[in-house]
């Protein structure tokens, strides 16, 4: 008796586990949530194999459709064991439910070349999903002059966030002692907190076409 209950109950929960797992993978927040899968690659710089010293670490969007690019995003470079900002450009993110219901609050820091650099000033733009029961919505921030953000958004099935940043930088470009020019640079990332990941964000003209890359030479991760 006790064994045929056991074996119930492990029926009804791998059948519960079944079920919920259709349920979430059918909701607003993971449709078309496998156009993409995020994974990190890494090559290595290092002379002598395995010293792992010098190395890249790449995040890349690698496609369902076998017919279109893989892509990358967050780049993190190490010289002598050490990450080097210099040559990386990568985002912190932390989500966590809040007091509202459905409503959850991401923090992100980003990381680039000119995070330690003198600049006259920063703008970024972010657009980013709310995922409501039926629906969705695009919604629209911008913050001047800092780097760490806090965005509150909505999910009525679970913690997806699912945005891109527009980085915007302004630098005064030194010439013979005198400032002539001022020089601009753009960053655009991809941020989320999910393994796989709709096209939307990953689609959109500028990224697409400027982060293709091949493959050859890098090792996948399971990062």
């Amino acid at each position: 008796m006790k064994l045929f209950l056991m074996k119930y109950l492990l029926l009804f929960f791998m059948t519960t586990l079944v079920m919920s797992c259709k349920k979430e993978k059918d909701t607003i927040a993971e449709m078309n949530a496998d156009d993409y899968t995020v994974e990190w690659s890494k090559i290595d710089y290092d002379s002598i194999k395995g010293s792992d010293k010098n190395y890249e670490l790449i995040e890349l969007f690698i496609p369902k459709d076998k017919s279109k690019d893989t892509l990358r995003n967050q780049v993190k470079f190490y010289s002598d064991g050490k990450l080097n900002e210099a040559y990386s450009q990568y985002y912190d993110l932390e989500v966590e439910a809040t007091d509202k219901k459905h409503t959850y609050l991401a923090k992100i820091k980003l990381h680039s070349e000119y995070s330690n650099l003198p600049i006259r000033g920063r703008y970024a733009d972010f657009f980013f999903h709310n995922f409501y029961k039926d629906s969705t919505s695009l919604e629209t921030k911008n913050f001047d002059n800092v780097d760490e953000f806090e965005i509150e958004f909505i999910n009525f099935h679970n913690d997806r966030f699912a945005g891109v940043v527009t980085e915007y930088f302004v630098r005064d470009t030194i010439i013979n002692n005198m400032n002539d020019k001022v020089n601009m640079r753009t960053i655009e990332t991809v941020i989320t907190n999910k393994k796989n990941m709709a096209g939307l964000f990953i689609e959109n003209g500028s990224f697409f076409n400027e982060r293709k890359i091949s493959l050859k030479g890098y090792k996948r991760l399971t990062q």
